[in-house]
Parts: C-alpha cells; sequence; structure tokens
C-alpha cells in the first residue's frame, strides 16, 4: 500500500507557524505570546492556525516531541548512551537562546509531554517483565521525565561544562536504575522492550 505523500503546502504552513511560534517565545516568553502574534509572525490568518492546532498549546506540545522522543526512548530502548549525545550537543549549543525552554512555565509543560511519551514504554515493559509496580504508572512516568529534565537543566548550568558523552551514559544509567527501582525489577531483571527497533531523529534532520 503506498503512502500518501505529505501536503508541501500544509507542511509549509506548519513550518511557518512553528518557526514564528518560537521566535516569539524566544523574544517575548511563553506566558506573553499569543496567537495572534503567532499568526502575524507567521503572516497567516487565524482560521488557518485552527486549521493545524487547536493553541499555543498544542503547538507547543509538538516543537518539544522531538527531543522528547529520543530522552522518552531511554526507557525500554536498546540504545548506547551516545545516541543521545546529538541532541545534547544541540541543547548545549543553543542553552543561551533557547534557556527559556528550560524554565517554567515551559519545562512544566515539557515534564508532562516527556511523561506522556514514558507512560506506553512503561507499560510494554511492565508486560514484558511481568512487573507488578506499587506505584501508578502515570507517576513513575512522571518522575523519570523530572528526573531526566531536571539533570539536563542542571547540566547546561554547570560551569565549566562536562561532556556530552558523560552527560548521556549517567541520562541512561539514572533512567535504567529508576526503572528498576519504580517498577520494583530485580536488581539483574533487563529493562528493554522485546522486540523494538527504534528509529531516533536527530536534531535538524
Amino acid at each position: 500500500m503506498a503512502h500518501k505523500k505529505p501536503d508541501r503546502r500544509t507542511e509549509r504552513t506548519r513550518h511557518a507557524l512553528m518557526t514564528a511560534f518560537v521566535g516569539e517565545v524566544l523574544s517575548r516568553g511563553y506566558d506573553e505570546v499569543s496567537v495572534e502574534d503567532i499568526v502575524k509572525r507567521a503572516n497567516v490568518g487565524r482560521s488557518t492556525f485552527y486549521m493545524h492546532y487547536k493553541s499555543k498549546d498544542d503547538l507547543l506540545r509538538e516543537s518539544i516531541s522531538r527531543p522528547s522522543s529520543i530522552l522518552a526512548a531511554l526507557v525500554g530502548g536498546d540504545l548506547a548512551g551516545e545516541v543521545v549525545v546529538p541532541q545534547l550537543l544541540h541543547f548545549h549549543e543553543q542553552r543561551t537562546r533557547n534557556s527559556t525552554f528550560f524554565r517554567d512555565p515551559i519545562r512544566r509543560i515539557w515534564i508532562k509531554r516527556l511523561a506522556e511519551m514514558i507512560e506506553p514504554r512503561l507499560l510494554k515493559l511492565v508486560r514484558a517483565t511481568r512487573a507488578r509496580p506499587a506505584l501508578p504508572l502515570p507517576l513513575v512516568a512522571a518522575q523519570i521525565a523530572e528526573i531526566q529534565i531536571t539533570f539536563i537543566t542542571h547540566w547546561l548550568a554547570t560551569k565549566p561544562g562536562i561532556a556530552a558523552a558523560a552527560i548521556a551514559d549517567s541520562l541512561l544509567a539514572m533512567t535504567r536504575a529508576s526503572l528498576h527501582a519504580l517498577l520494583d525489577l530485580p536488581a539483574n531483571a533487563a529493562v528493554l522492550i522485546p522486540g523494538e527497533k527504534l528509529r531516533v531523529i536527530y536534531p535538524g534532520n
């Protein structure tokens, strides 16, 4: 069955809206940005905006989904820490320009979005390992998301900086240790989703 090719006009519109949104957030802060500001900067109508997004929160969720996908993949993914390095380097290179994304209210929304992406992966792990976690999976997902984002935030504020490779390895180790503890798994249990094939999309791709 042939896959339908993405509509180029739709892609251009969504790209224009995303670019305008990020530009407005970086220059004014998330709370100060309105849909009207976004459409004016993107040079599109309000009706066009609502054809693609429900709100500016919806636009924000899409903007943070790609970096979140790499972090979520550490939960149950058969990955080495080095897979996360390109994303970490991107965060570090853009740390001054994009610092608002690591502060509330965006940080809080980011953690929530990442937790939403982690939760179904936790469910697969629980089924594969026959774990009986004492805590609800949404709470476990929120805790792991909080750990990951907080660790990256502190790293970006560290002077002199620590190598991204060391941070990536630590992220992976902390995530797996948290999975063992929060899912109440034996120390020697594998925390991998069986049969999964991951495709990692790096920044800029």
